[in-house]
């Protein structure tokens, strides 16, 4: 595994691009839909656009107790509750506060795995890479934004319980860096749906809801493009820049929000807002200064903060064990 160069720092702002728009077509959702709808939705697209892929890739499904049991633990804390709550809060709190709110992801998953895994531990660039980071996205919001915690208490602490969800179930995705990535990917689209389902069909009726064109689809572009689409991108960067790099592009999310908050809804980005570009962008470089081959062996383990994505890591070392044991079977 190589240092990430131009190429992963593209990648990284596509990944960006579809993940902070995700705070508008949730909005958007929102505004028509019921928080259970829009979340169960989206999980519903998703897991069939990865059972799509799944079938042209010919991907096996996860294989043993445990991972399945691990991609159940992941779809339920890291999906289906999260997607729930943050389209619940966004209700009520603002994108830009919501943004703050979910950056708590890296920082707590970072944490954890400090704690709780014995390779993933604090250095000095991912904690200098926390703080820039962190500092950039009170600069893109405005440390008046801050001032609005507490106002919306029950909506806020919705958005946080999810970001912590996020950050438990990147620690669980470690029991599947040896299971097929597609494959198991789709498996936990699939729990997650099928535990919304139930409670949006019994309790919201959404066949009873009036129509609504744009919020109908933006619930398809959230499953299509932020939850299943974005998994392929994901394959590429963590395949060659490792996953710790991946956990920043976290802080990237609101700058990007902003931006494409300005080209669907015609709001006006602040000027803070390529200060705060900057500002992440040098945190995200920072994370990856001076690491050891240690580093890089534990860059490689796992912890990430999207609930999905880590699932995927493991498919390109797969196919190559592939093409090493039939290289030996020929011997």
């Amino acid at each position: 595994m190589t240092r990430p160069g131009i190429r992963e720092y593209v990648l990284l702002l596509l990944l960006a691009g579809m993940w902070g728009s995700s705070f508008t077509f949730i909005k958007i959702g929102v505004h028509a839909y019921s928080p259970l709808v829009v979340a169960g939705g989206r999980l519903t697209f998703a897991a069939l656009v990865l059972w799509g892929f799944a079938w042209v890739r010919k991907s096996e499904l996860p294989k043993g107790k445990k991972a399945w049991v691990s991609t159940f633990f992941i779809a339920l804390i890291g999906n289906a509750i999260p997607f729930f709550l943050i389209s619940y809060g966004e209700t009520q709190v603002d994108a830009g506060l919501a943004a703050i709110l979910m950056s708590t992801v890296p920082l707590t998953a970072v944490v954890l795995a400090h704690f709780f895994t014995a390779d993933e531990k604090l250095t000095l660039g991912k904690v200098v890479g926390i703080i820039l980071g962190t500092i950039g996205v009170v600069v893109l919001v405005g440390p008046e934004t801050l001032s609005g915690l507490g106002g919306e208490f029950l909506f806020q602490l919705a958005i946080l319980i999810a970001a912590v969800g996020y950050a438990v179930s990147s620690l669980i995705t470690r029991n599947l860096r040896d299971q097929p990535r597609i494959g198991s990917t789709a498996v936990i689209l699939t729990f997650a749906s099928l535990m919304l389902m139930p409670f949006t069909l019994i309790l919201d009726q959404p066949w009873t809801m009036t129509w609504d064109v744009e919020g109908a689809l933006s619930i398809m572009y959230l499953g299509v493009f932020p939850t299943g689409i974005a998994m392929f991108l994901i394959l590429q960067l963590v395949a060659a820049a490792g996953t710790s790099f991946l956990v920043f592009n976290n802080y990237l999310v609101p700058a990007v929000g902003v931006l494409i908050s300005f080209l669907v809804l015609g709001e006006v980005p602040q000027p803070t807002a390529i200060l705060a570009m900057v500002i992440i962008l040098a945190g995200i470089a920072a994370s990856q200064v001076r690491f050891t081959r240690k580093s890089l062996r534990v860059e490689n383990s796992d912890t990430q903060v999207d609930p999905i994505a880590p699932v995927l890591e493991k498919d390109t070392l797969e196919k190559s064990s592939q093409v090493s044991t039939k290289s030996q079977n020929k011997r």
